[in-house]
């Protein structure tokens, strides 16, 4: 027995790591328990190539945990996702604690920063806040761009205050990065979208990353130049998140989306507008452009609808458009029918969309309110194809108002869709609706919104 023993801890370290590569997670840490040596071959750097640190308010153990996984592997990963409460002073001190950490790891391939919300609660005065932050967020992320050897991929989490500096960390992954940067988010989501602050970013730098596939970006800095230099780019994803709309934006034009285009054949371009409350109304007029690749357009909490630009979704992009998401809270005074009457002459435009738009597959319509007649329609225009269809239960409108009857037609026409859609079928009850879609001030849109942007940019 003492042979056998001592010939399982004398295993030599390869063939360790070789076994454990054949193992799921779960079972490698309890193989670990084995004795020191296998517990030591836990750590061998290939099965922590890709780390989540997580500091998480709700989650007790997870700044502790974070701390250790950082000690033990923040210079030998290759992949960095920094998950963390932003307004939890305790968890931004750990999550730069972290970038801290791997600022010194020249091996360094992705970083991709998950904060909770879009600011950032610093520790401290406020003061202390604002040296913490260049101290401590925004000069380790520097290093990183500056020391690692091949950056791949960099997301600043759509974050507010680091996105101010998307000029600065551009023009370092120009010089230091261009030649094998993949993937990059410098998108933002702002807490008060008529007052943020925007500094000078030269377009042409896009020239420089020749490897980009993926980008996300801010409108305020999207021009015909942007274009002309991301025409050189070959990419094959561009998000771009509308805020607020400055006089003097120069927009788009549609030449340079058609040269666009036709340099990035194979682009497809996610449109969100975030709290766009001015930049809704000229939605269609002055941002929607025909030769766009359109494939997913959202609006989150802008408290208008623009029918106008849902009808040209049917009209300009029936060969690309995939998703569309138009988010409101239930209670928003803007809220009300996309069409006034079953009878109304001009045709709905979700059902239009449903009709000529020949890839959609996802149609989620919150806060307002929507004809049963239209959503059968839609149903049974796009069949199986059409994989998410979402409608709160209480915006679904009946031609009827007594209780009774409005029960007996709901349970008729949810079976109607589930037929036409191929699938079981319901509209959402208020307990799966978000706190912010029941009450615009019972919630944090942050929370709603940035896991659906941040997922936008996935590589």
């Amino acid at each position: 027995m003492a042979s056998g023993e001592s010939c399982w801890n004398s295993l030599p370290t390869v063939i360790l790591v070789e076994v454990y590569s054949y193992l799921p997670k779960e079972d490698k840490i309890r193989a670990s328990s084995t004795c020191r040596h296998w517990r030591f071959a836990l750590y061998h750097p290939s099965f922590w190539q890709t780390v989540n640190f997580k500091a998480k308010t709700k989650d007790e153990n997870s700044l502790s945990r974070t701390r250790y996984l950082t000690d033990c592997f923040a210079k030998k990963l290759r992949n960095a996702i920094v998950s963390f409460d932003s307004m939890d002073p305790l968890c931004v001190e750990e999550a730069a604690r972290v970038l801290e950490k791997i600022s010194d790891n020249d091996h360094l391939k992705r970083l991709v920063l998950v904060p909770s919300h879009c600011r950032f609660e610093c520790p401290g005065r406020i003061d202390e806040q604002k040296q913490f932050f260049k101290k401590h967020l925004l000069k380790p992320v520097r290093m990183l761009i500056e020391h690692c050897r091949q950056l791949e991929a960099l997301s600043l989490g759509c974050s507010e205050e680091l996105t101010v500096y998307v000029g600065a960390f551009l023009d370092l992954l120009a010089r230091h990065q261009a030649c094998s940067l993949r993937y990059l988010g410098l998108a933002s989501v702002k807490d008060d979208p008529d007052d943020y602050i925007l500094l000078d970013l030269d377009p042409a730098l896009f020239r420089s990353f020749q490897t980009l596939q993926i980008l996300s970006v801010d409108y305020d800095y999207v021009s015909d130049s942007m274009l002309a230099a991301l025409s050189e780019v070959g990419l094959l994803r561009f998000v771009i998140h509308v805020h607020g709309i400055e006089e003097a934006h120069p927009g788009t034009s549609n030449a340079a989306w058609t040269n666009f285009v036709h340099q990035n054949a194979n682009c497809e371009l996610r449109l969100t507008l975030i709290h766009s409350y001015e930049a809704v109304d000229i939605l269609h007029s002055d941002i929607l452009k025909p030769s766009m690749p359109l494939t997913h357009l959202k609006a989150f909490f802008c408290e208008q609808l623009n029918s106008g630009a849902l009808h040209r979704l049917s009209t300009w992009y029936a060969r690309s458009l995939r998703s569309l998401w138009w988010v409101d809270s239930l209670g928003s005074a803007a809220a009300h029918c996309l069409v006034q009457s079953s009878a109304h002459e001009q045709p709905d435009p979700l059902v239009m969309a449903a009709w000529r738009c020949s890839n959609l597959e996802e149609i989620i319509l919150l806060g307002y309110k929507y004809y049963v007649d239209n959503l059968v329609a839609i149903a049974r225009l796009r069949g199986d194809t059409l994989k998410t269809l979402r409608i709160a239960a209480q915006d679904i409108l009946y031609d009827v108002t007594e209780p009774s009857i409005i029960e007996e037609l709901s349970l008729e026409f949810i079976q109607e869709v589930s037929e036409a859609l191929g699938t079981i079928w319901a509209p959402l009850p208020n307990s799966q609706l978000h706190d912010v879609i029941h009450n615009p001030t019972a919630g944090d849109s942050d929370e709603f919104i940035l896991p659906i942007v941040l997922k936008d940019q996935d590589p």
